[in-house]
């Protein structure tokens, strides 16, 4: 352990203090001790906004710092601080990186290779599904799901994740000691064994609705890109986008049906320059892991239909293409769920499009 750690956690509990005035006053100082036990009149020469410096001075005398650092402790709480080596170096370089984590889990030099999964909390069927899909081909092959921990489509990455035991790690919006959403308990616990949770938050900090677009540059942060697999226009999603690209992060998106309202953000992406993503593929080839493709592509092959829709669907399909109108009219299932079947069957590797609105039997 750091012995300058519960120093980090002091300057990290008093408001107004980000990286960059924590980093300011330990310059100023020497080390971060040394400015928690300066002297008021040393305080003020250093420069620190007044509201800054107001806080300092008014909050270093009532925290209890032993007390504090004893919490974590207790909970078995790692704590990492910008000065540790072991701080993941992709994020220590984005514009304004936290400047404490707390972790609950383990980081490892495999989360280097990273993907950022997000997406509305109010998810239907088949953005659970393709979420699921993706985020289990990409963890198979040795990608580490990072997501927000969220009911809907972070529920679906994480999971997807775990089921193919692979990595996973959540971005909370919160203090780590507070699981939210409560429904989310077990999944809290999945994740802690096969990978981690993260905040920037102190303990006890509640999920208001202003720690979430703060907790989402740690989200992209972390990652080499975000995929982005159902959203609406007006979702935290794009905004989550917005900061990937601002952090230059690939971004990636499923297309949405254009009946489907809960998925317009994914297309109104593509148009803007998103990735499109119809495969997990897709997304290993813009990173140029090649190794990672390979093994993903195999695994895709293996995925068999998983309910009646796709299997009478997949039925329908011949080496010679069939038009969607076809597939409709015979299978007498409605356009939305023969869409979204062949979509899930194009991410299989199962079905493949053959022309306009025409599809086909994979060769396997």
């Amino acid at each position: 352990m750091n012995p300058q750690s519960r120093y980090w956690l002091g300057f990290h509990l008093v408001p107004q203090m980000g990286a960059v005035r924590i980093l300011q006053l330990k310059q100023s100082f020497g080390s971060l001790e040394d400015a928690w036990r300066a002297s008021d009149d040393d305080l003020r020469q250093v420069g620190l906004p007044q509201n800054a410096l107001q806080a300092v001075l008014q909050q270093r005398k009532t925290i209890e710092l032993d007390k504090a650092w004893q919490r974590i402790c207790d909970l078995g709480i790692t704590f990492i601080t910008l000065d540790d080596a072991d701080y993941p170096a992709d994020l220590r370089v984005i514009p304004d990186p936290p400047p404490v984590l707390y972790v609950q889990g383990k980081l490892t030099e495999a989360d280097s290779l990273a993907l950022a999964i997000v997406g509305t909390r109010r998810a239907t069927r088949y953005g659970r599904d393709v979420t699921s899909l993706l985020a289990r081909q990409l963890a198979s092959s040795g990608v580490t799901i990072v997501s927000g921990m969220a009911l809907g489509i972070d529920t679906a990455a994480h999971q997807g994740a775990i089921q193919a035991k692979g990595r996973t790690i959540a971005i909370l919006g919160c203090g780590i000691d507070i699981t939210y959403p409560k429904e989310n308990h077990k999944l809290a616990q999945q994740i802690i064994h096969n990978g981690a949770l993260i905040s920037e938050f102190p303990l006890g900090t509640p999920p208001t609705g202003s720690n979430f677009p703060r907790r989402n540059r740690i989200l992209s942060g972390l990652s080499l890109g975000l995929l982005v697999t159902e959203a609406p226009i007006k979702s935290g999603a794009l905004i989550t986008a917005e900061t990937a690209l601002e952090q230059s992060r690939e971004v990636f998106a499923v297309p949405a049906n254009v009946f489907n309202k809960v998925g317009q953000g994914c297309n109104q992406l593509i148009k803007e320059g998103a990735t499109l993503v119809t495969e997990a593929a897709d997304i290993l080839d813009a990173l140029n892991v090649a190794y990672v493709r390979t093994t993903t592509k195999h695994q895709a092959e293996q995925v068999a239909p998983e309910n009646d829709i796709e299997k009478q669907v997949l039925q329908l399909l011949e080496i010679d293409p069939i038009h969607i109108d076809d597939i409709i009219r015979i299978s007498q299932f409605s356009t939305n769920e023969v869409i979204a079947a062949l979509t899930i069957l194009e991410l299989k590797g199962l079905a493949i499009t053959s022309g306009p609105m025409q599809y086909s039997r994979a060769i396997r």
